[in-house]
């Protein structure tokens, strides 16, 4: 899924825009979504996506940082939503220097219009908000209000949070989907196939992780979906090395992977990592956690395929 680089004038009149950074396009990012393609469709405009390739505070802070949606992830959603097109800044420390007066006359004047959360913030500072763009007369602004939960804010850091603690329920009511972890099968440590459980290893470059432990998965290959028992961890008892995995085992399934993209979907966590004397005893908990996994994943619809 391709994206274009956000450049001065490049965006006109024959668009409406949605800006923000949209991590997860979680429940209250549809709502703005649905907005801005509502607003265009009755107006017969183009709908487009103004969005960053990293977040702007882990550039000005230095900081590190893993996404709910990796940009190639979050681009294939919001083009999947119905955007025609997504422009991304590609932020770095001079941008962060521009005026926020100088962003709307150089990247946004150009606009029909625009749609943003009651909350964004832009330019040198975070000076620029939603007054300011509505107060500017180049493109109409609306503005979407707060979107809530059980009495709580929507915000991606708050997700973020619930998939650190391994809270896969609460995540998939705010997400409005299963979180998922999207990436290529990589080699191992090859001890899972030692033990009668052969699992796809995944590269997980740029998502977080959720919390060590084993989970209820589905796992989308080459368009299908199985039914899958994954594992975070350092798997402790047969690994020496301890490296963070995530590592899937898809029942009914013996075909080699490697190098495939494949999508594991986070339905339920059954239990927290453990670490046990004898392989037999890992061999028995496992056996447990398949029984475990099939009759949660019983109860919980399949993602799309």
């Amino acid at each position: 899924m391709s994206y274009q680089v956000l450049h001065p004038h490049v965006l006109h009149k024959d668009m409406i825009a949605i800006i923000g950074f949209f991590d997860g396009v979680h429940l209250a990012h549809q709502a703005l979504l649905n907005q801005a393609l509502t607003w265009a469709k009755k107006t017969h405009k183009k709908p487009v996506v103004i969005t960053f390739d990293v977040h702007p505070r882990s550039v000005i802070f230095g900081l590190e940082k893993s996404y709910i949606t990796p940009l190639q992830n979050k681009v294939k959603r919001l083009l999947a939503a119905g955007f025609e097109d997504v422009y991304v800044i590609e932020f770095n420390l001079e941008k962060a220097k521009i005026k926020a007066e100088d962003f709307i006359k150089d990247y946004l004047s150009d606009l029909y219009g625009l749609v943003c959360g009651f909350d964004f913030r832009f330019g040198h500072g975070g000076q620029g908000d939603v007054a300011l763009l509505k107060s500017q007369t180049a493109f109409e602004t609306r503005v979407l209000e707060e979107v809530r939960h059980q009495d709580q804010k929507i915000s991606s850091s708050v997700i973020q949070d619930l998939i650190a603690e391994g809270k896969c329920e609460e995540v998939t009511e705010v997400l409005g989907r299963y979180y998922s972890i999207e990436g290529e099968v990589i080699h191992g440590e090859k001890k899972g196939r030692l033990i009668g459980y052969p699992t796809a290893n995944i590269d997980t470059d740029g998502f977080i992780i959720p919390k060590t432990g084993v989970y209820a998965t589905y796992t989308k290959v080459k368009g299908e979906i199985f039914a899958s028992m994954t594992s975070v961890g350092h798997n402790p008892t047969l690994n020496d090395h301890h490296p963070l995995s995530v590592e899937s085992y898809l029942f009914d399934f013996d075909e080699t992977i490697y190098g495939e993209i494949i999508e594991t979907f986070f339905v339920s966590r059954l239990r927290g990592e453990m670490k046990f004397n004898e392989v037999q005893e890992l061999i028995r908990q496992i056996d447990a956690d398949g029984v475990n996994t099939l009759k949660i994943l019983k109860t919980h619809q399949k993602p799309l395929s």
